[in-house]
C-alpha cells in the first residue's frame, strides 16, 4: 500500500518500464499485469518519480497518459480505468480483422 512517500505508478506499456535514475532502478508492472483499464500498478518513492518525471518530461508514453503517477492505490486505478481506452500502438492485432482495408486469406 502506497504512503505519504510513494506514489502508484500505472503504465500500460506490455511488458512494462524500467525506470532509472541517478543509480536507482524502479521496474513498472505492465499491462500483461494489469490490475486495472490495462495498467499495471507499482509503487515507487515519490521523490524517485519527481525527478524521474521531471527529467523525462518528454518521454511519449508519458506525455500521452500511458505511464502516469497517483498518490493512492485507489487514485491510480481510478486514472487507470477512465483511460481504458487509451491506445499504446503494441496491442495484438485480431487475426479476423488485423487492420483497415485487410481482409484474412
Amino acid at each position: 500500500m502506497a504512503t505519504s512517500s510513494t506514489v502508484t505508478v500505472g503504465c500500460k506499456l506490455p511488458n512494462g518500464l524500467v525506470l532509472e535514475l541517478a543509480g536507482q532502478k524502479h521496474e513498472l508492472a505492465g499491462a500483461r499485469t494489469a490490475k486495472a483499464g490495462g495498467y499495471g500498478l507499482t509503487p515507487v518513492p515519490a521523490e524517485f518519480w519527481q525527478a524521474w518525471a521531471q527529467k523525462y518530461a518528454g518521454f511519449p508514453p508519458l506525455e500521452a497518459g500511458l505511464i502516469f503517477a497517483q498518490t493512492t492505490p485507489e487514485k491510480a486505478a481510478g486514472q487507470a480505468k477512465e483511460q481504458a481506452s487509451l491506445r499504446t500502438g503494441m496491442e495484438p492485432l485480431n487475426p479476423a480483422a488485423p487492420a483497415p482495408g485487410i481482409t484474412p486469406a
